[in-house]
């Protein structure tokens, strides 16, 4: 008997795919025949929503099987929350996935390690495209390593190899184990052990700053490569203890004064592309208040808030 789940998935997968490729993802064609085929909805059983309320704080809505839009926004080109702060977790933009897996040029039988395991979404698409028991996924969090095993399983991905380990530290990767290395978390630079873990020849592809860096490994262990053309925002690598990167200070209370910097430079991605080097994303929080200003949390207790009328 035919599941209409499933059968409304494959629809919607395949559309999703389509749209994807005509708007320059998913090139390749492993890339897309991957995402055609990988059930996003068994890794994402449930997703949160999260709305501005007027008095300027967040509404929570958990989305699941039986919400009319839950599989539809599950196979939607956008990024899912799993969890909030303060550990938060999320299944990454779709054409975002692509564009980071296309640049990777993983082949069959290459070794993959993937650090982040998320849902488990990305790990399952990298074993349709090296062979499930060339995938290694590394995790701080125990919890998003269960679940992302128990999804893979459910998915037919039971021989990718999850485990919970510091993904920043050089310990769980064994020298020269991987041709390639993908990160679902955010650096500031790249850990010598991702540099050592893969072969001479092999490639990296992590998110630096707010760009994605797409790096050649050379018989030093040393890289060099480019910055994909396009924005990226992940959430940090977490420490090892699994706690938060930072923890939210409170709201700025002092007088406000002119501001030098246009709201609008926030928008500008080549604006917050070169900012994302000079303030790192280990030392800095942002958030948006209802009033349309820009609040930022730096480590060592500054703070800046530029309202909506343009003072700070």
């Amino acid at each position: 008997m035919n599941d209409p789940i499933s059968d409304e998935g494959a629809l919607l997968r395949a559309q999703l795919t389509e749209r994807l490729r005509a708007a320059g993802h998913a090139r390749t064609s492993g890339v897309a025949e991957s995402f055609r085929e990988e059930p996003r909805h068994l890794y994402v059983p449930r997703f949160i929503r999260q709305h501005r309320t007027d008095d300027g704080g967040w509404q929570t809505e958990e989305v699941s099987e039986g919400h009319p839009h839950w599989l539809s926004e599950v196979y939607a080109d956008q990024v899912l929350l799993t969890s909030t702060w303060p550990n938060m977790s999320s299944s990454t933009v779709p054409s975002l996935m692509a564009d980071m897996l296309d640049a990777l040029d993983v082949r069959p039988g290459m070794k993959v390690t993937e650090i982040g395991a998320g849902t488990g979404y990305n790990a399952g698409i990298l074993g349709r495209l090296a062979g499930d028991e060339n995938v290694l996924s590394v995790d701080v969090a125990p919890e998003l390593v269960a679940a992302a095993r128990a999804s893979l399983a459910s998915a037919g991905h039971g021989k990718v190899s999850v485990i919970c380990a510091d993904g920043g530290s050089a310990e769980p990767l064994r020298a020269d184990s991987a041709d390639r290395l993908i990160a679902t978390c955010g650096v500031d630079d790249i850990p010598v052990g991702w540099l050592r873990a893969v072969r001479p020849g092999g490639r990296i592809v992590a998110p630096v700053g707010a760009g994605v860096a797409v790096l050649d490994v050379d018989e030093q262990h040393g890289a060099h490569g480019r910055f994909l053309a396009t924005a990226a925002y992940f959430m940090g690598l977490r420490p090892a203890d699994g706690s938060p990167l930072m923890v939210r200070p409170d709201a700025p209370d002092g007088p406000a004064k002119p501001c030098g910097m246009p709201l609008a430079a926030w928008e500008e991605t080549r604006f917050t592309f070169l900012v994302s080097f000079a303030l790192p994303s280990a030392d800095v929080l942002t958030d948006t208040p209802a009033d349309g200003g820009l609040v930022i949390w730096h480590r060592d207790g500054s703070i800046a808030h530029i309202t909506g009328d343009g003072t700070a």
